[in-house]
């Protein structure tokens, strides 16, 4: 998944796109334009991913794939196994099965966790190929109420 997205920056960066971030922040909602280099620094949550195919990491995961024949799609989900640690949770990547789409990638989801001394941050990754990416995150901490945050870039 991370290798997509590093190229779908690389397209971004040379792109004419105009692009568009939407934040919801509680009852605050928010629509700015961004500048091209605004792009990278808003996908770190992606980038700083670890690789869950390299060694180290790909004997922590469970993987199934799953072909929806209605939907002509290919679904390969990695989940972390019982007992096992890792930043990210699942991973799901969906593939186009149809003849039009020729086996590319469409959609990555990741669900994320992060945990620190004194809080716990759950990010919902989603990058729609040639779209938009979104990120939510929850922030939790003790005796305090959860935070949501949720920010979408976009490009046309």
């Amino acid at each position: 998944a991370i290798s997509i997205i590093k190229g779908q920056l690389r397209i971004l960066d040379s792109s004419m796109y105009e692009f568009k971030k939407l934040e919801r922040n509680g009852n605050r909602n928010d629509t700015t334009y961004l500048r091209r280099d605004e792009i990278r620094k808003l996908a770190e949550p992606f980038l700083s991913l670890p690789d869950i195919t390299d060694k180290t990491n790909y004997k922590k995961y469970a993987e199934e794939k799953l072909i929806d024949a209605d939907q002509g799609t290919l679904s390969i989900t990695s989940t972390l196994k019982d007992g096992e640690t890792g930043d990210i949770e699942k991973q799901i990547i969906l593939v186009g099965m149809a003849s039009e789409s020729n086996g590319k990638v469409q959609s990555i989801y990741i669900d994320r966790s992060i945990n620190s001394p004194d809080s716990t941050i759950e990010q919902k990754l989603f990058w729609q190929i040639d779209k938009y990416f979104t990120i939510g995150t929850i922030v939790s901490k003790e005796n305090q109420p959860e935070k949501t945050y949720y920010t979408k870039v976009e490009w046309q």
